[in-house]
């Protein structure tokens, strides 16, 4: 997959970290190196715990480092849609999760000396869509009564009028891979480890083993997006979800960061670079993944808003970041299980995963040490197929189903001579389902289309180059290694040259 994240670029080399090499014996195994499974293994390493994270790629530089990293109690408009489905009580439980979330980041950061370029900044929610206006007045009705510190304002600082605006103060953004990657070097050592370029293979509550080595543990945190394979089976209770991003300079910069109410989605935020230019990262509609006319489309619009608004100079980077939207609208974290042996697991963020994520960390953290943990309430990973979601599980696993049977098959062309130089396809040759790329030196790259996670059919993510599943959001370089799960196996090849 090219990475183009702005953030990834940015931070440079970075610490490294070994792969796991022989078999070695820990308190708590963690399988995943972003903003959860690092944060997570910090907080049990302060508790006295020994720990090894497991990374299959680079620390820091996958999900994470690809998101917005705005650092935020403020979710859109959530917390009314909260209220109605859980109750005053645990959507309080969400709102106190997501700022003692912000706050933990700062105390890290500030604790392990992370230059993580923290930076104090207002988050606002906006319309220019009458229909939005009351919507906006009620969130801010609710929020203020879980104790957030939301306001109505019409001044945003935007380049543009707005109708109506909410205003969250005491929020923050960051660099997201200078902060994981800092936050990972403080681990190694006294018993604990992080491991890079690790991918785990094979996995038990107690065990995680990968190609050249494997760690027992009394507990093992599945910190990977998704859970891995069937675990939980959190593929069926979260629905992907892909957005376009993309970071230019700018030359209006606005003082805070931003996302409308209405479609397409506009997300803005900034970041000040060492050498003064101010840039301009832009998140645009959610769609489903390997979905690429979606994908192009989204990506267009928010180039187009970028540059209207902002004196946007050439835009710089473009990526393709993922999240998971739990069917009732909040994350599952905890035990993965009610019987026996369980893993520990965090999953279903819906695109707010820098506060959440660190909330799902400080819960983990106190599981794993016998501890209570009063948001649980609210998160509680073993509440399969919830009620309040009831609909939204019927509707996704109908589009599954679809998806499953009907594919990219019916798309030409049909054979490898059809494909034009940088062209994709899903295709059916000698009846097996075939994905191919032709790039610009004519090289066809072929692999099955067959994700190796539940057989759906892969789709092409055109920005990236990468194969995304849409049904449960694996993602699979040209050569059909994992990028990331719930699938753990590449896809099989099928000719190179």
């Amino acid at each position: 997959m090219a990475d183009r994240s702005y953030w990834n670029d940015t931070a440079g080399a970075g610490p490294a970290f070994p792969r796991l090499q022989g078999d070695l014996e820990v308190d708590v195994a963690i399988v995943g190196g972003g903003i959860v499974g690092i944060t997570a293994a910090r907080l049990l390493k302060d508790r006295g715990l020994r720990v090894a994270v497991v990374e299959a790629r680079r620390v820091g530089r996958e999900v994470t480092g690809r998101s917005t990293a705005k650092i935020s109690s403020q979710h859109g408009i959530l917390y009314q849609t909260l209220e109605r489905k859980f109750g005053e009580d645990k959507a309080r439980l969400y709102a106190e999760a997501q700022e003692a979330g912000i706050r933990e980041i700062h105390r890290l950061a500030r604790l392990y000396g992370i230059d993580a370029e923290l930076e104090p900044m207002p988050a606002y929610v906006y319309t220019q869509d009458e229909s939005y206006v009351e919507q906006i007045e009620k969130e801010v009705e609710v929020a203020r009564r879980l104790g957030l510190p939301a306001s109505l304002t019409r001044d945003t600082g935007l380049p543009f009028d707005v109708l109506q605006a909410m205003r969250w103060d005491d929020q923050a953004q960051f660099h997201p891979t200078k902060y994981v990657a800092g936050l990972a070097a403080t681990i190694p050592g006294d018993g604990s480890h992080v491991f890079e370029q690790s991918r785990a293979l094979d996995y038990a509550p107690t065990r995680v083993a990968t190609e050249s080595g494997s760690v027992a543990a009394r507990h093992v945190v599945m910190a990977t997006h998704l859970p891995l394979g069937q675990i939980g089976l959190y593929y069926a209770t979260n629905a992907p979800m892909a957005e376009p991003v993309i970071a230019a300079p700018i030359g209006r910069v606005p003082p805070g960061m931003y996302k409308n109410a209405e479609q397409p989605g506009h997300s803005i935020r900034t970041h000040k670079r060492t050498d003064g230019k101010v840039y301009g990262i832009v998140a645009g509609n959610h769609y489903k993944p390997g979905h690429p006319d979606d994908e192009q489309r989204y990506m267009a619009d928010i180039e187009n808003w970028l540059t209207e608004h902002f004196d946007a100079g050439p835009i710089e980077y473009r990526w393709v970041n993922e999240d998971y939207r739990a069917i009732d609208s909040a994350p599952f974290v905890g035990w993965s299980s009610s019987l026996g042996e369980a893993y520990l697991v965090a999953t279903g963020f819906g695109a707010w995963g820098i506060s959440n994520g660190t909330a799902a960390a400080m819960i983990i953290a106190d599981l794993a040490t016998g501890k209570e943990n009063a948001w649980l309430a609210m998160f509680d990973a073993t509440r399969v197929k919830p009620v309040a979601g009831a609909g939204e599980f019927i509707k996704e696993n109908a589009e599954i189903a679809a998806h499953l049977v009907t594919g990219y098959l019916s798309r030409k062309p049909r054979s490898y001579d059809e494909l034009a130089p940088g062209d994709a396809a899903i295709m059916k040759i000698d009846g097996d389902n075939i994905a191919a790329f032709k790039d610009e030196q004519g090289v066809v790259h072929a692999v099955s289309a067959v994700c190796t996670h539940m057989g759906c059919l892969v789709g092409w993510n055109a920005t990236d180059r990468s194969w995304d599943c849409p049904c449960h959001g694996s993602r699979f370089e040209l050569s059909g290694e994992v990028i990331h799960g719930p699938a753990t196996k590449p896809l099989g090849s099928k000719i190179t040259g």
